[in-house]
């Protein structure tokens, strides 16, 4: 896959969307879920790439020095929109042992030179522990902004996430990106430890954050993202893998 990452061909990008779609669905929107080794991701990773490329000037060389070593532990969400027969949006997540995540790894060194203990202390996680997962990367091509993408790939990831175990997320995020964050959660994603905004990856100001969404505590939360799921779920097929948890997170804040 690495020799792809980053810089997949239209006619194989082509080529895999036509057989995602090919699964069924009539809706305008399909949304998947992909582990590392599935052909899908690789479709999420170009999506990444176009959006970064665009927005922040990250080349593919640097996508992947960056997150090369990170290809085995990613789950990816993509979506693709049927009428142009085109991947249009993805949400890539980091699964490993809270030490290794790429937030709690990157905010150790300068600018903000977080030493790794303090950061998971900080978060409420211990080494080792596999209950938080990275946000690494959100992307929607333009023309798709106004049309509640991001939304979906949020609903989406949280859905993922809850049904691996993972109720926290960290992450280092653009601040724009980061306000239309908080005021599609009310609030929930927070600096770590105080973190400030600093130039990171091309971005001008950047943020590391954490939101925790433990099914037992932050039920607002839940009851939010489970909300923002039904309003915009309405054009969007999802794949059978994702069916589990959209009723897991249903159930939560049902019971909440």
């Amino acid at each position: 896959m690495l020799a792809e990452a980053f810089a997949l061909g239209a006619q194989e990008s082509q080529r895999l969307v036509d057989d995602l779609l090919g699964n069924g669905g009539d809706r305008r929107f399909s949304v998947h879920v992909a582990g590392p080794d599935d052909a899908a991701a690789l479709l999420s990773l170009q999506v990444a790439a176009d959006v970064f490329l665009d927005a922040f000037g990250n080349t593919p060389e640097l996508l992947r020095r960056e997150y090369a070593h990170l290809l085995p532990v990613m789950t990816h969400l993509v979506v693709l929109d049927r009428s142009t027969r085109t991947a249009v949006g993805s949400l890539i997540l980091q699964m490993s042992p809270a030490e290794e995540l790429k937030t709690v790894v990157d905010a150790a060194r300068p600018p903000w030179s977080m030493p790794v203990d303090r950061t998971l202390g900080a978060l409420g996680l211990q080494r080792g522990e596999r209950t938080g997962a990275d946000l690494l990367l959100v992307a929607v091509r333009p023309g798709y902004r106004r049309l509640g993408l991001a939304q979906l790939l949020m609903y989406a990831g949280w859905t993922a996430s809850l049904e691996r175990g993972a109720d926290h997320w960290t992450a280092i995020l653009d601040d724009s990106l980061l306000y239309g964050m908080n005021l599609m959660t009310d609030g929930a994603l927070q600096p770590i430890d105080g973190a400030i905004s600093a130039p990171y990856l091309g971005t001008p100001s950047s943020t590391p954050v954490s939101v925790r969404m433990n099914p037992h505590e932050d039920v607002d939360l839940l009851r939010r993202v489970q909300a923002i799921g039904r309003a915009v779920s309405g054009d969007a097929d999802f794949s059978a893998a994702l069916e589990s948890g959209r009723r897991a997170l249903g159930e939560h804040a049902e019971r909440a």
